[in-house]
C-alpha cells in the first residue's frame, strides 16, 4: 500500500484528451487493478495510463516514470518506499545506507525476457519461458528471495531438485535448466554462477509399430482418423496439425505446404516455410473429407472454425477407451491418458520411415523442417530386433 513517501499514481488522458493524474486503484487483495484509477474514492477505468511514482522533495512533488505494468510498478514502489524508509531511519546514527541503482527483480527481468522473445516472434519460446519463471520465482518466494542478485549456484540446483520431485525426467530438467540460464543471462546474473547443463541418458526416438496404426487408426473417429494419417505420413508437428487449412494442399502436385497464419498467430518453428509430398492415398482421403467440411477453412478445425487445441487429449482419450494405454506410466496410473501416445510420436515414425525405406538425409531434413542435419540423424535409428531377423538369419557368419 502507499506511504506517505512514496505514492503509485497513474498518468492518463480523460475524456476531453487532457493529461490527469491519480493515485491508482486497489482491489480488495490490495493489489494494482490494471488501467484504474481512484477517483472520488471509487476505481475508475481509464485508457493510455503509465504509471509513475510520485515522491514529496522540499515541500515539491516529483513524478518518476514507472512503466506501464501495474505489477512491475507496484514493485518499484515498494523497493523506493524500503529505501526512503531506511534513508530516513539511518539520520542522527553512524549508520550510512547505499541504494544499489537498477536493481532487478525476478518478475522484472522475466517480464523483460517473455517480452523480448514475443517481440522475435518467438512465441513457443516466450511460453516455454513463461512457465519456467512461474516455477522459478514460486521456489525463490519460499526462500525469501525476489531479485535476481540474489540467486546463487544452490537456488539452481534447488530448482532441479524441485523438478525431479514433481516427477520430471532428466530431459525435462536439462530442457528447463536451459531456459532459466537464458532468462538469468539476459537479467544479468553471473555467469559463473551458473552450473553446466543436468546430464541426461539421450534415448533413442520411441516410433508407433505397424499394429499400433492400425489399432489406433480402428479406434478413431473421422476427425481423429484424419489427424493421425497426416501426422503419420507427412511428419506434421502439433501446432502445424491444429493449424492446416485446405488452401495449403495442392492437389495437382499433391504437396503439402507449412506457413504462417497471420490470423491465428501461427509461424512455423523454423520460420521457413516447406512443401512435403502427399501420399496418393492421403490424398484421396483428403479430398473426401473436404466434401465433408463445407465452410471449413482449417483441415481439423473445430465446429466454431477455430484451431483444435484438444488433438492430444482426444488422441489420449481415444488410446484409453480402446484399450492400448500401457498401463505402466504415471499418466495411465493417475489420469488415464498414456504417454506413450502422443501426437508428436507420429512425426517420429514418420521420420523413421523415411530414412530405413532410403530416402536421402538432405531431403527427410527438408521435410521435417529441421534447421540442422544432427537433429534429422536422430532418427537414422536400427531397425526393431523383429524387422532385422530375416536379415540376421540370411548372413554367412
Amino acid at each position: 500500500m502507499e506511504s506517505k513517501s512514496v505514492t503509485l499514481m497513474i498518468r492518463y488522458k480523460d475524456a476531453d484528451g487532457k493529461w490527469k493524474r491519480k493515485p491508482v486503484a486497489r482491489g480488495a487483495n490490495g493489489r494494482v487493478k490494471p488501467d484504474h484509477a481512484q477517483i472520488d474514492g471509487k476505481a475508475v477505468a481509464v485508457k493510455g495510463g503509465a504509471y509513475e511514482l510520485r515522491r514529496i522533495v522540499v515541500r515539491q512533488p516529483v513524478y518518476v516514470p514507472a512503466g506501464k505494468r501495474a505489477a512491475d510498478a507496484d514493485a518499484q514502489r515498494a523497493r523506493l518506499e524500503r529505501t526512503t524508509a531506511a534513508i530516513e531511519a539511518a539520520k542522527g546514527t553512524d549508520v550510512q545506507v547505499i541504494a544499489i541503482p537498477g536493481r532487478k527483480t525476478l518478475k522484472e527481468t522475466a517480464a523483460a525476457y517473455i517480452s523480448d522473445a514475443q517481440g522475435r516472434n518467438a512465441n513457443e519460446a516466450a511460453e516455454q519461458a513463461r512457465l519456467v519463471s512461474t516455477e522459478f520465482i514460486d521456489l525463490m518466494r519460499k526462500r525469501n528471495k525476489a531479485y535476481i542478485d540474489e540467486i546463487d549456484r544452490d537456488d539452481i540446483f534447488g530448482f532441479h531438485t524441485a523438478l525431479r520431485k514433481r516427477g520430471c525426467e532428466d530431459r525435462t530438467v536439462a530442457n528447463k535448466h536451459a531456459r532459466l540460464a537464458s532468462w538469468l543471462r539476459f537479467g544479468g546474473i553471473d555467469k559463473a554462477i551458473l552450473p553446466p547443463v543436468p546430464r541426461y541418458e539421450e534415448k533413442l526416438p520411441t516410433i508407433y509399430s505397424s499394429e499400433q496404426t492400425k489399432a489406433i487408426l480402428a479406434a478413431a473417429d473421422p476427425v481423429m482418423k484424419i489427424c493421425i494419417l497426416l501426422g503419420l505420413k507427412t511428419g506434421l508437428r502439433d501446432q502445424e496439425l491444429m493449424h492446416l487449412e485446405f488452401r495449403d494442399i495442392n492437389w495437382k502436385d499433391k504437396t503439402l505446404r507449412v506457413q504462417s497464419k497471420e490470423q491465428w498467430g501461427f509461424l512455423p518453428k523454423t520460420w521457413e516455410q516447406r512443401e512435403i509430398p502427399i501420399p496418393d492415398d492421403l490424398v484421396a482421403e483428403l479430398a473426401a473429407w473436404q466434401k465433408t467440411r463445407e465452410g471449413q477453412e482449417l483441415v481439423l478445425g473445430t465446429k466454431n472454425h477455430k484451431p483444435n487445441t484438444k488433438l492430444l487429449r482426444t488422441l489420449k482419450r481415444m488410446v484409453h477407451r480402446a484399450g492400448l494405454s500401457c498401463g505402466r506410466c504415471k499418466g495411465c496410473k493417475e489420469i488415464n491418458e498414456c504417454k506413450e501416445f502422443t501426437l508428436h510420436r507420429l512425426r517420429r515414425t514418420y521420420l523413421t520411415v523415411l530414412l530405413r525405406n532410403g530416402i536421402d538425409l538432405r531431403t527427410v531434413q527438408a521435410y521435417a523442417g529441421h534447421k540442422d542435419l544432427a537433429s534429422t540423424m536422430r532418427y537414422l535409428r536400427p531397425a526393431s530386433a523383429k524387422e532385422a531377423q530375416s536379415r540376421l538369419n540370411a548372413v554367412q557368419w
